[in-house]
């Protein structure tokens, strides 16, 4: 098994994440894309926003970046106080389809390079996440990595969890969440907010609970999977473009 912290081996666990070693004693591969994956080999298709998205080969583009996975990944460019004054928005997926019943407790997941350089210092963007559900007016199951720049280090805070990560090594990080229902269908539902690196170490972690302003999101309400939303994005931060790859959902575990 790869060497994790106590705290990573109880999340990795819990969530999936890995699995003991073979006969061998080499580590299990990462995790592939499952489910409805969207890793831009064919096309950029199911991604939503006004900027436009960008399909690009492995160490083309803007970015000039090793794709995640595969030989292609995609660029999305904030489009300058499309979110609000000063603030930027850079659209969205529903991972090829809304889910339409719960089967059980899911993920989402995207991969984002994350370079801790990003300036300026300060407010970045929220990479939001919420599954679908019975009220189209609640939103109280959407849960928030937030993306702010020291200068040196990128840190990662999400609601509720507050401060979860300091990521100082440029790559791809997966983040991710699942959901799953509480004891009862009248219990709010669980959900699990992780950061992982690309070598599919866990490197913070936090689990939140759904709220709403009429009161807890309930598991009765709980469908299946929702959107990713790259949003709240401060104008000018990392050059208003971020490189994405690996859009996938599916039943838990992860893998």
């Amino acid at each position: 098994m790869r060497k994790f912290t106590t705290f990573a081996v109880a999340l990795a666990l819990a969530l999936g994440l890995v699995a003991c070693s073979d006969s061998s004693g080499a580590a299990p591969p990462p995790p592939q894309p499952s489910g409805n994956p969207q890793g831009f080999e064919l096309d950029a298709a199911g991604w939503t926003t006004t900027q436009g998205i960008t399909r690009v080969a492995s160490g083309a583009g803007t970015l000039h970046l090793t794709a995640s996975s595969g030989g292609y990944y995609a660029e999305v460019a904030s489009q300058a106080d499309a979110y609000a004054a000063g603030y930027g928005d850079a659209g969205y997926s529903f991972f090829g389809g809304k889910g339409t019943a719960y089967k059980g407790p899911f993920y989402q997941a995207i991969d984002v390079y994350v370079d801790p350089t990003w300036g300026p210092a300060g407010e970045g963007f929220w990479i939001d996440m919420t599954p679908n559900h019975t009220d189209p007016a609640n939103y109280g199951a959407e849960h928030n990595f937030h993306i702010t720049a020291t200068g040196s280090e990128i840190d990662v805070s999400v609601d509720q969890g507050g401060a979860i990560a300091a990521i100082t090594r440029a790559g791809w990080y997966t983040f991710l969440m699942t959901f799953e229902k509480g004891a009862t269908d009248a219990d709010p539902v669980v959900t699990h907010m992780a950061v992982i690196d690309s070598e599919n170490v866990p490197v913070g972690a936090a689990t939140v609970y759904a709220t709403s302003p009429g009161g807890p999101f309930t598991g009765a309400d709980l469908l299946g999977n929702g959107y990713v939303w790259i949003t709240v994005w401060k104008d000018g931060f990392a050059n208003d473009v971020v490189g994405i790859d690996n859009l996938r959902t599916g039943l838990l575990p992860y893998r």
